[in-house]
This record gives structure tokens, C-alpha cells and sequence, in this order.
């Protein structure tokens, strides 16, 4: 299957597919509300991947947007918690729809590829998953970066364990949302939940 079911991967399918939430946040952090989103609100990958565009471009265009909306704390939160309730569908189309395109065509064009054809076979089958708990806690150290990407910690509750999980964030506008576009550092559990 893609590259991306790795460790990171399951933090954010912890957050994620298994794909991307308690316990008490970091120094600093934002408390999550108590009303997490009811459920996905973006669009499901499509078939052809990418529009039939080849990986390499896809991953040669920046993820960037002259009509970024303003990442303001609750903004930035509010995409955190869209973002978890996607990796709590039942549907892999919807738990990958979370990451850029630029992220994803990342995984078939480096070092050791993932295979596209197999993800985009378990796309268009319809392979869906047992629904995900995933709970968002919080966030904390909003760092609005140079190209107008976010760098976020995002503290998550997952089965597992209690992940703080560290993602850039890009806005893409024909989804109008804020989307992972990069993982920066994932943490192993440190404390399973009982």
C-alpha cells in the first residue's frame, strides 16, 4: 500500500487513516471545543489522481494562493478539527482528501516510491474502514511560515494513545480548506488511553 501508512501515518490515522483527537494540552496550547465537527466537509480524492497531471508536477507546484484567508487561531483550529473529523470516515477517499496533492505525489516520486496504480486501485474500490475515534485536544505553536503555510501542533487522542503531532498546513482554495501539506515531526504515544 502507499508509503504513507508509517509511523506518521498512523499518528494522523491516530489522527488519520488509523489517516489525522482527552488529555491535557500542552503549555501554550488551545483547548479544542467541546463540539468536535460532526463530520468531513472536503471533497473525496478523485480519479485520475491529480487529473491525470504526472506526480513530478504536482510536486513541483507550490501549494500556495493569493486568496489565503487570514490563520488566525480559530481559524487554524477549526481546520485541525475538519482535519480529524476526515480521518474518523469510513472511506479512504475521504481520510486521504486531508493531505495536499503535493504531499501525496510527493509519496510516488521519492526515494523508494509508493505505487500509484495500488492507491489508486483502493480508491476507486471503494475500500472503506471501520470509523475512526480520533479526538482533537488542541493545538499550539502557530507559526505562520515565509510562503503563507502554517506550521501547527496538533495534540490528538487516538486508541493508541495521545499523539502531538507537528504538520504545515497550506491553504488550497478549490477546496477552500486547510489542508496537511507536510509533517514535521510525529510523536509516538506516549501514554495509552484506558
Amino acid at each position: 500500500m502507499i508509503g504513507i501508512h508509517r509511523e506518521w501515518f498512523r499518528g494522523l490515522i491516530g489522527l488519520l487513516l488509523a489517516l489525522f483527537a482527552g488529555v491535557v494540552v500542552l503549555a501554550g496550547g488551545t483547548a479544542g471545543t467541546a463540539a468536535q465537527v460532526a463530520g468531513c466537509t472536503l471533497e473525496p480524492i478523485g480519479l485520475p489522481l491529480f487529473d491525470a497531471t504526472p506526480a513530478s508536477v504536482i510536486v513541483a507546484t507550490p501549494a500556495s494562493s493569493d486568496d489565503t484567508p487570514e490563520p488566525t487561531e480559530e481559524v487554524i483550529l477549526a481546520a485541525a478539527e475538519g482535519i480529524v473529523a476526515c480521518t474518523n470516515e469510513t472511506s479512504q477517499a475521504l481520510r486521504y482528501a486531508v493531505f495536499t496533492e503535493r504531499l501525496l505525489a510527493i509519496q510516488f516520486t521519492k526515494d523508494n516510491p509508493a505505487y500509484q496504480p495500488s492507491f489508486e486501485r483502493m480508491i476507486a474500490t471503494g475500500q472503506a474502514t471501520e470509523p475512526g475515534t480520533n479526538r482533537l485536544d488542541g493545538i499550539s505553536d502557530i507559526e505562520i511560515m515565509d510562503d503563507g503555510r502554517v506550521a501547527v501542533t496538533l495534540h490528538i487522542s487516538t486508541p493508541e494513545g495521545t499523539y502531538s503531532d507537528r504538520v504545515v498546513l497550506a491553504w488550497v482554495a478549490d477546496q477552500e480548506a486547510w489542508l496537511i501539506d507536510g509533517i514535521v515531526a510525529v510523536q509516538v504515544p506516549a501514554t495509552p488511553e484506558g
